[in-house]
């Protein structure tokens, strides 16, 4: 399939300008927006190794340049607000930052709380709204529609392969931004970033499946766009989870999507399991996963998927 100005994925400092503009150079036309939080303090991001790069020397200057390489590539950027401690003010500031560096953002994407703030300082951006504000039915979201102004949702864990809620988003005028490798669990009853919430309900799961099901089941790998089990028709974006990860991260994840390669990868170093699926508490369990056993429990999850039963 194309996935030209289809990627959706996180800016990273941990790079340097040339290694950066390279990188442009090469995947710049996949690409279709960058997402980053404002260098703001620790309040504004969801990871604190993130928020800790900008206290490094030369990373805040490396940081607008990025910006402005991306905008000058004609790529879009989105600015996030998707941690729990924000309030209006804080809103207000990231504002002023990016006019007092004249940095124009295309879209914002947001938890619920922030609404009003938004609507105030953002009043003329696309507006996203967070996969972290946890939407667990489609009531919730066509709540959202009927009360807010809504351009698009990211969704993941147990939207990722409901193509006909993507068909009804698209209805309601809306896209869907399917974030690709997070590999959440479907039952999770919430998603506020706090490690420990996420591991009790993957080790409950355990119980029950074992670790090459489970990650056949929450990740989603390349063959599962191009041969339509996940129908793409509808989906504006494909989100990259990658924000702690460096551009040797970025570009693998991108590459096995566009070409389709995933044994490949999977063969060179075990750890490239986190290229279709990185929640956190996988990783320890990569380098005993089975990926045939995983492309087994896909194929019965793909005939499920596409109405063939039990």
């Amino acid at each position: 399939m194309d996935f030209k100005k289809k990627f959706n994925i996180g800016l990273t400092l941990e790079t340097n300008l040339s290694e950066f503009r390279a990188f442009i150079e090469e995947y710049g036309e996949y690409i279709h927006s960058f997402y980053f939080s404002p260098p703001l303090g620790s309040l504004y991001h969801t990871r604190s190794k993130v928020a800790l790069e900008f206290l490094i020397p030369g990373k805040k200057k490396l940081f607008w340049q990025m910006l402005e390489i991306i905008s000058s590539a004609g790529i879009e950027l989105e600015l996030l607000f998707n941690t729990l401690r924000l309030n209006e003010e804080l809103i207000h500031n990231a504002k002023k930052c990016l006019d007092e560096r004249g940095i124009e953002v295309n879209s914002v994407c947001f938890l619920r709380d922030y609404y009003e703030g938004v609507r105030e300082y953002f009043p003329d951006k696309k507006y996203i709204w967070s996969f972290n504000n946890g939407f667990r039915s489609q009531r919730e979201i066509d709540e959202v529609i009927d009360g807010f102004k809504a351009d698009a949702f990211v969704l993941g864990s147990l939207f990722i392969r409901n193509n006909k809620f993507f068909e009804h988003l698209a209805s309601r005028s809306c896209e869907p931004y399917l974030l690709l490798n997070n590999a959440c669990s479907f039952n999770c009853d919430t998603c506020n970033n706090t490690q420990s919430i996420c591991e009790r309900a993957f080790i409950k799961n355990l119980e029950g499946h074992s670790v090459e099901y489970l990650y056949a089941l929450q990740s989603i790998f390349p063959e599962e766009l191009s041969l339509g089990i996940i129908d793409t028709t509808n989906i504006g974006c494909f989100k990259i989870s990658n924000r702690s990860s460096n551009l040797k991260f970025i570009r693998g994840a991108m590459d096995s999507y566009i070409t389709g390669r995933v044994r490949e990868y999977v063969l060179r170093d075990k750890r490239n399991y986190a290229y279709w699926g990185r929640a956190g508490y996988f990783w320890k369990y990569f380098s005993k996963m089975d990926i045939d056993k995983i492309y087994e429990y896909k194929s019965e999850i793909f005939h499920k998927t596409l109405g063939g039963g039990e």
